[in-house]
């Protein structure tokens, strides 16, 4: 009763003081969220600690922790050889292993209470009654499934509810060690895989299953620590590398989060809580806290510099949470258990969490927008607040939220309701319109073929084509109809100059900026308008298309092609009528698209760069006067010779580099001598 009263009074003075920042509380750490851009931001202190658990003198080199659904404490500690048994005060109320035990560095409770331990010195598992008495050890499985080279040095253990044991091993790299209760070997769960590379994937593709298995194999990292939710589900983290560092793991092994999830090197333990969220720890002492689905909600903690301060670690080894939401944090080296507690900002956080994994989008947005009152950068919240918004049909404000955290799914279902709505309401209109429009297209053709009434625009028309600059530049309409006549106009009979191609090339730049900021945000990749930088798009534009004219150049004048210099600059430009012509068109419709519709976008882009590319094979051809297979081959030199050219500068640029270190260097030597 206590406890509540207390818990009340902390809310009720949080709501009192909206304004109070958590992250004044005296902690010495920052915390910090994930904001609607993906970026690491500071917000509100998520938890404080407030002291050490249990008696110092019961913890010597705490390894391991777990917490049942009573919320007593179990820790395996190699300093006293034993798994100790606390109550959620802190008082010792069992030891476990005295005698047996040799280097306990796992602990598992079951639900019928029975301790599980994984002992690296031993090589073996235990299992033991809720009373301390050993009931079953667990050597190294003898099926020869298991393999007779395949190391067996439990580290870390977790049970199933059916009873089978995951057993985390060092150098266990076919995965995670299965066990039924008895002791017979199950097979390997859950493999971690490598990080794909470009190499990697072409040997995959150019070797048969027998050429990869005698060349170096790739051998993936193992799992460094596990823990099962309620659900069965089986987590891990693996240290010693940044690709799959954070796993929940399907019933077949796979992995259901994004490789990506959390790129730190040397995590070392892993806790679901009791809200579905889980909790990951790191030798450097950070913490990192992740809701159900894998979003980033608090990242606090860090390293001990010596001063013993509360919230920071020496060699922190195991993290667990009970169902009050604490967290408990074991450090090897200072022989400690330091405890933490969510602060007001976190439990609201929570709540809407709870809420929103239950599917009660509508109900958590009280805590949702009280959350952005106090922090409007937490992406997660808006996200919630976008779903929330959907299912109140809301769908302006759903659009808003969801495009701020670069949502594309919820932005095109909103957008989708939107549109359609505006359809139901306006598609008469828009018919009677088009059809206004064609019937005064018909009348005004009508009346000119019998009265001539735009003769006079014509004639103006004609006089604006005698105009050369104008008339080349409206040469570019006749590539799309005839590319092979119109290369040879531009090169014997000099159609178009070298200035019509150049203003081209800006219109071409100009379009590539339109399309870059105004198509639709589904179809924009999540890239911001912030974030589009005009110097480096100019960069990325045209370096590879001069890249292509001066190594087209050189490799057909190797070759005794016919083209000139000027003739493939203005040819290049001209081949991309397709894109010049049609990309704002793609662009504007990329507007009124949704998912359900992105194949039309998708495929008008390919016809639009296919087209292009065809028009540039034949520009080649027909400039330097070469046959099929010259072309052909006239196109993969060119290719290989832009990648020496890359390479050359690359070169080129480390010398440059190391030779102005080198002088610098020297300049700052005479500098301090003189």
């Amino acid at each position: 009763m206590k406890r509540i009263f207390i818990g009340l009074l902390t809310v009720w003075l949080f709501l009192l003081s909206p304004m109070q920042s958590f992250a004044s509380l005296s902690v010495p750490y920052k915390t910090q969220t994930i904001s609607t851009e993906g970026d690491n931001i500071e917000t509100q202190t998520a938890y404080i600690p407030v002291g050490l658990f249990g008696s110092t003198s019961a913890i010597v080199n705490p390894e391991d922790i777990y917490i049942d659904n009573n919320n007593h404490v179990y820790v395996a500690d190699s300093g006293t050889k034993t798994v100790t048994k606390f109550d959620e005060n802190g008082r010792k109320l069992l030891e476990v292993g005295e005698g047996i035990l040799q280097m306990p560095t796992g602990v598992f409770v079951d639900e019928e209470q029975q301790i599980y331990v994984a002992d690296y010195t031993n090589e073996k598992a235990y299992r033991f009654s809720q009373d301390g008495e050993l009931l079953q050890e667990y050597a190294r499985p003898e099926s020869p499934l298991f393999g007779t080279r395949t190391p067996y040095k439990p580290q870390k253990i977790s049970v199933d509810k059916r009873g089978n044991l995951y057993i985390i091993g060092e150098g266990s790299t076919n995965g995670i060690i299965q066990l039924a209760q008895d002791g017979n070997f199950l097979g390997f769960f859950g493999v971690n895989r490598t990080r794909p590379s470009l190499m990697s994937i072409v040997q995959d593709t150019l070797t048969t299953d027998r050429q990869r298995s005698n060349m170096f194999l790739r051998v993936p990292p193992a799992p460094t620590n596990i823990a099962i939710d309620e659900k069965g589900l089986v987590y891990t983290v693996t240290a010693g590398t940044t690709f799959e560092t954070v796993r929940k793991l399907n019933i077949s092994g796979g992995n259901i989060f994004w490789p990506e999830i959390l790129e730190s090197s040397n995590l070392r333990d892993i806790t679901i809580g009791p809200l579905g969220n889980f909790f990951v720890i790191s030798s450097s002492g950070q913490i990192t806290e992740f809701d159900s689905f894998g979003n980033i909600l608090f990242i606090f903690g860090g390293k001990d510099d010596g001063t013993n301060r509360l919230g920071l670690f020496m060699d922190p080894t195991g993290i667990a949470t009970d169902n009050l939401g604490r967290l408990f944090v074991t450090d090897s080296e200072q022989g400690t258990i330091q405890l933490f507690e969510p602060t007001a900002f976190a439990e609201m956080l929570h709540g809407g969490i709870a809420l929103y994994a239950e599917g009660k989008y509508v109900e958590s947005e009280k805590y949702w927008s009280e959350v952005l009152r106090l922090n409007s950068s937490i992406g997660l919240a808006h996200y919630a607040m976008g779903e929330a918004y959907y299912k109140q049909q809301e769908y302006e404000k759903a659009l808003e939220s969801f495009e701020l955290v670069g949502s594309v799914y919820g932005y095109s279902d909103s957008f989708w309701e939107i549109r359609n709505e505006w359809m139901n309401e306006n598609l008469a209109l828009v018919f009677a319109i088009l059809i206004g429009l064609f019937a005064i297209r018909a009348s005004v053709l009508f009346i000119d073929k019998k009265k001539g009434i735009l003769d006079p625009a014509r004639k103006k028309w004609q006089t604006w084509k005698e105009y050369k600059l104008l008339r080349e530049l409206l040469f570019l309409g006749k590539f799309l109809r005839h590319p092979i006549d119109s290369f040879y106009y531009i090169k014997r009979q000099r159609r178009v100059s070298v200035l019509s191609a150049t203003i081209l090339y800006f219109i071409f730049f100009i379009v590539y900026l339109i399309m870059k900021y105004f198509t639709g945000f589904i179809f924009r990749g999540g890239i911001t308008f912030e974030q589009i930088n005009f110097g480096l798009e100019l960069i990325t534009l045209f370096a590879p298309i001069l890249l292509f004219i001066v190594a087209n150049y050189l490799v057909s004048t190797i070759n005794d092609g016919e083209g000139k210099f000027s003739d493939i600059y203005i040819g290049t430009i001209y081949s991309l009528a397709p894109i010049i012509l049609f990309l704002i068109p793609i662009t504007l419709m990329s507007n009124v698209l949704t998912m359900n519709e992105y194949f039309l976008y998708v495929f008008s882009m390919q016809v639009m760069v296919g087209w292009s590319l065809v028009i540039l094979f034949i520009m080649i051809k027909e400039i330097h006067a070469f046959e099929f297979w010259e072309t052909v081959r006239n196109i993969l030199v060119t290719i290989f010779c832009m990648i020496i050219i890359v390479l050359v500068c690359f070169i080129v640029y480390v010398l440059m580099d190391q030779v102005i270190d080198f002088v610098t260097a020297i300049i700052q030597e005479v500098i301090l001598r003189v």
